[in-house]
Formats: structure tokens, C-alpha cells, sequence
């Protein structure tokens, strides 16, 4: 039997379940007629003023749970800290501005947020909102900032709500570590933002809020003597006074007597309400069967497949590529569509995946094998001129020292075990074995010093990654002086290692700009071995440790610097 779309199924049902009932509904409401009790009015009324006022202080927590944010972050407490030191003000200007900026300049129930410093109360940094100004701090600092100093005296930990005239404040102490209270963090309320659920109480017409019995929004209005403004009435209160019904609530929060009071409009609350309150006993009444049937019907037609569907991309999200929906929808053709193209779609997925990955796999390692293979002959000429040179001019004395320096790089470079990473104490025998040779190529006008951290000798590093970068401070640090230095340092700092060659004098624009070219252009026509060997080296600690690490090279004093940095927890997998 064909299967009837969901659309149809659903008019259809409507049709029978939802039409008729609500035909019915309306006849029994156009000939009823009753009075509405004074109790119902009541309970609406206690129910939408408590949910007003669950609105309004969720905002007012929002603001205070902001305001917990200046001290759990550190940010201040550490750039006053800072200050104390270095008596940078700009800094702290900086670091304040960002932070207020970052914090509260989009929170919408804050106009204006201030802090300042009890040590010094001129220290004073702020942000506003695009609906506010720099008027509006400048208003507090004249008028409130001495009230807040008296006030944060005794404040303690605690927060307090402190009313401006027009402008409603949330004062706060920041505390150091040792929990004594450094600076104050003040947030003028958009009250407006606040307050506005009041508007939803029903049969609203007018509504004001008052802070210990002073008014902080609303017009001017006189009040019943009843009304209690520094007490809590423990619900929501209704009264009539001068022809007019108010309800009204005061409540205890953090320490202050807020008191939130509506004028209701008496049209709506005896017109409206009655008719209302009928047609929905009856139309609740009618509504019982449709939910129970379109409930069963859109569980077993709509739930249960979509939650299937989700499900299955569950199952996708963590892994399982390939993942099958099993089974047919209960009587829609539509989701037995969607469950057989959501198979066919994770089956491709899952090929594709493993094609890319296996492509991936295969091309990075192509890519490492290629970079490590580059040997320098050049290198290995100069070199086999010395031994040649020593050999005829001083007998044999140290050509055996530097064949055997030799005989050392030329195994680091053959790699015969294949090898991608060895343990930095190796990796430093071949830096030894070349700097030997050099050293007895320059003799006294070459000072080599290292400074390498014991504990990271057994840490696996990529081969070959350190001499190519002595070579080229070798090069270029006997080029700019006739007595050169080079020194090597090596550390471990945050999770990662860093292996520092400085050399003697500063890089030229021309060779920063060169530098620049060989470790960030993709493609370069550079063919001498120095810069290439620079250039392989920056790769391939990206290929095997990400994008954060690599080759840095700068000027630093009269020095240029070379950094290798490399993550402690090895590469990619």
C-alpha cells in the first residue's frame, strides 16, 4: 500500500482531531457568561509579577556575576601589581581599558563599567556602552566617587546597589590574594534593560522600582500608606487606592529592599480576563484528546526517526564513519528517504576519509624523507681540503680528530637506519663533530660556548635540525668580524623546547628580507646550501610539530638570533 506524505497525514488529522473541538469551544464560549472571582485575578496577577521579578534579578545576578569575573580573572589584580612595580601607567591604561572593554562594553545591562584604585582613586579606567557616554562616568567620578570610597570601607566582599539620582550603581570590593580589598569595580545598571519585564505583568499600565524606599525608576506616584517599601512581603501584594489597583512586591536582595510596583489597568483586568479565563477551560478541555493523539502520532512518525537521525550523526561526530540507520520510519516515505541517503552519504564519507587520510600519510612522509636527504658536498669539499692541508703541513697529529668529526656527519647525513627523530644528545655529536672542524679551519678567531639543559638530552628531536643553523651562524658571523662568537643554549619553557644559536653582528634589510622569503614563500629560487638548509628546517618542524613551531631569525643587540622551537610532547602522529 503506498504511504501518504507527512504533509497530507497531518491536515488530515488536524482536521479531525483539532477543527471540530475548536468549533464546538467557540459556540460554548459565545453563549457563556460568568463573573470572574477575585481569587483567579489574584493568582494571575501573583504569577506574572513573581515571573517579572525572577527576570529582573536574574539580570541583577548577571551583573553581580559579572562583576566576580574582575577578580576571578586576575586581570586587574595582576596589572595593579604590575603597576606597583613598574609605575608604567600606560601599561595599566592599556591592560585596563582591553579588559574592561573585552568584560562588560557589550553586556547589555550595563551602561557604563568603572574601576578604580583605593590607593589612588585617580587611577580611574572605564568602558560604556553605545548607548551611553563618557559623560556618564565623568558624572560619577564628581558627583559619587567619594560616597563609593565611604561606602567600599565597610563593604567588605559583598555587593551593594547604590542609587545615583538617575542612575542606579553596583559597587563591589576587589580583593588580592590576602583578601583586603585593593580597588572597586562600579557598574551603572541600565535600568531600562532591567526593569523592562515589568511591562509583562498582566493588565499593566504603569510601573515604578524603588531602592529603600526611594524611587530609582518610574514617574513621581503616590503610594497607599500599606505599602511597606523597607519591608519584604513575602509574595506579591494586591490593593486598591483612589479608584486605582496596584500590585506590588519588595524583596531583600543582597542586602538592600527593592520594591517593584505595577498600576493595573482595571479595563483588562476585569474585561479581557473573564472572557479569557473560559474559552481556555473549554478549549483545554477539547485540547486533551488532540495532545495525547498528536503526541503518540508525532512520536512514532516524527521523534522516533529524528531522533534516529540524530542519532546516527551522533555516531558520525565521534568517528563512526560508515555508520548505518536500520530499520523503516513508522508510515512516512519521506524519513525512509532520509535514512537510506544518510547510509549512502556515511559509506562515502567514510571511503573518502580513508582515501584522504591515507593520501595525507603518504605525502607528509614523502615530504620529510625528500627534506632529509639533501647532503651538503660543498661542505664535505672544504672540509677534505683542511684534513689535506693539515696532513701535509703538520704530519698526523689531528688529521685523525678531524676524520673522525667527519666520519660523524657523514653518518648523521646517510642516516642509514632511517631514521626521523634521535635523542638531542646525539643530535648535538653531530653539531660537536662540525664545530670541531671548523674550529681547527679558524683557530682563535672563532668562540664557540654552549649552555644545554642536561635533563632534555634524551628528548627525541628531528634529525639533522641543529647544525645547518650553526653552519649558517658559522657563515654569517665570520663574515660580519674578524673574531666571531657563536653560542648555543638550549631550554625548556611551557610544554615546549627552544634551541637558541646566536652568532656575531646584525642582518642587513637585504638578508631579513631574504630570511623572510626562504621561511615563509612557498616556492624560492635560492640554491646556496646555507639557505637551503634554513629553509628545510623551518618545513620540517612544521610538518612534524604544527604551525606554532619552527625557525624564527632576528636581530638582538649586535647578534643575530636563530630559534628552533619544538613542542615536548612530540609531533603530529
Amino acid at each position: 500500500m503506498k504511504k501518504l506524505d507527512l504533509k497530507w497525514k497531518m491536515i488530515i488529522l488536524l482536521i479531525v482531531i483539532w477543527l471540530v473541538p475548536i468549533s464546538m469551544a467557540s459556540f460554548v464560549v459565545f453563549f457563556l457568561v460568568s463573573d470572574k472571582m477575585s481569587a483567579q485575578v489574584t493568582a494571575e496577577l501573583s504569577l506574572s509579577m513573581n515571573k517579572a521579578v525572577y527576570s529582573i534579578e536574574t539580570g541583577l545576578d548577571e551583573c553581580v556575576n559579572a562583576s566576580r569575573n574582575a577578580t576571578y580573572f586576575n586581570v586587574v589584580s595582576d596589572s595593579w601589581s604590575t603597576y606597583k612595580k613598574t609605575g608604567e601607567k600606560q601599561a595599566l591604561y592599556d591592560s585596563m581599558t582591553i579588559y574592561l572593554s573585552s568584560q562588560y562594553r557589550f553586556n547589555q545591562n550595563l551602561d557604563t563599567t568603572m574601576v578604580f584604585f583605593t590607593e589612588d582613586p585617580d587611577l580611574f579606567y572605564s568602558t560604556y556602552s553605545s548607548g551611553s557616554s563618557f559623560d556618564r562616568v565623568i558624572y560619577f567620578k564628581d558627583h559619587y566617587l567619594k560616597d563609593a570610597l565611604d561606602i567600599g570601607e565597610s563593604l567588605d566582599s559583598g555587593i551593594m546597589l547604590y542609587n545615583g539620582g538617575d542612575a542606579l550603581y553596583l559597587l563591589r570590593n576587589l580583593l588580592n590574594e590576602k583578601y583586603k580589598p585593593f580597588a572597586m569595580i562600579v557598574m551603572e545598571l541600565n535600568k531600562s534593560n532591567i526593569f523592562d519585564s515589568l511591562n509583562t505583568v498582566w493588565a499593566y499600565d504603569e510601573a515604578y522600582v524603588f531602592l529603600g524606599g526611594e524611587r530609582i525608576s518610574g514617574n513621581e506616584v503616590s503610594l497607599p500608606e500599606t505599602f511597606d517599601l523597607n519591608k519584604a512581603t513575602g509574595g506579591p501584594v494586591v490593593e486598591k487606592y483612589a479608584g486605582n489597583y496596584y500590585v506590588y512586591l519588595t524583596e531583600n536582595y543582597n542586602g538592600s529592599f527593592l520594591s517593584y510596583v505595577v498600576k493595573l489597568d482595571s479595563g483588562l483586568l476585569f474585561g479581557e480576563m473573564r472572557a479569557t479565563y473560559y474559552f481556555l477551560v473549554i478549549v483545554l478541555a477539547f485540547l486533551i484528546p488532540l495532545v495525547v493523539t498528536l503526541f503518540i502520532y508525532l512520536r512514532k512518525s516524527v521523534s522516533d526517526p529524528v531522533g534516529n537521525l540524530v542519532k546516527a550523526a551522533g555516531e558520525i561526530s565521534s568517528g563512526n564513519y560508515g555508520y548505518h540507520i536500520t530499520g523503516k520510519s513508522a508510515g512516512s516515505r519521506e524519513f525512509d528517504y532520509l535514512n537510506d541517503s544518510f547510509n549512502s552519504m556515511s559509506d562515502e564519507l567514510k571511503n573518502q576519509f580513508e582515501k584522504i587520510y591515507v593520501e595525507e600519510i603518504a605525502l607528509r612522509d614523502a615530504n620529510i624523507k625528500a627534506l632529509q636527504s639533501q647532503i651538503n658536498p660543498h661542505f664535505l669539499n672544504n672540509t677534505l681540503e683542511i684534513i689535506n692541508w693539515e696532513a701535509r703541513l703538520n704530519g698526523v697529529f689531528k688529521v685523525s680528530s678531524m676524520i673522525e668529526a667527519l666520519s660523524t656527519m657523514l653518518n648523521s647525513t646517510l642516516n642509514r637506519k632511517d631514521e626521523k627523530t634521535i635523542a638531542l644528545r646525539e643530535e648535538m655529536e653531530y653539531v660537536d663533530s662540525y664545530l670541531y672542524i671548523i674550529s681547527e679551519r679558524m683557530g682563535k678567531r672563532l668562540t664557540i660556548t654552549k649552555d644545554v639543559d642536561e635533563k632534555l638530552l634524551g628528548i627525541e628531536v628531528p634529525r639533522l635540525i641543529i647544525q645547518p643553523i650553526v653552519e649558517n651562524a658559522v657563515e654569517h658571523g665570520t663574515r660580519a668580524s674578524a673574531e666571531s662568537r657563536i653560542s648555543i643554549r638550549i631550554f625548556a619553557e611551557d610544554g615546549y623546547m627552544y634551541i637558541e644559536v646566536r652568532n656575531t653582528g646584525n642582518m642587513s634589510p637585504e638578508d631579513i628580507a631574504k630570511v623572510k622569503h626562504l621561511l615563509y614563500d612557498e616556492e624560492t629560487s635560492e640554491k646556496h646550501h646555507a639557505s637551503i638548509g634554513i629553509r628545510n628546517v623551518n618545513k620540517r618542524l612544521k610538518l612534524m610539530y604544527g604551525d606554532d613551531c619552527g625557525l624564527n631569525v632576528c636581530n638582538d643587540g649586535n647578534d643575530t638570533v636563530s630559534l628552533l622551537t619544538l613542542k615536548m610532547g612530540g609531533g603530529r602522529e
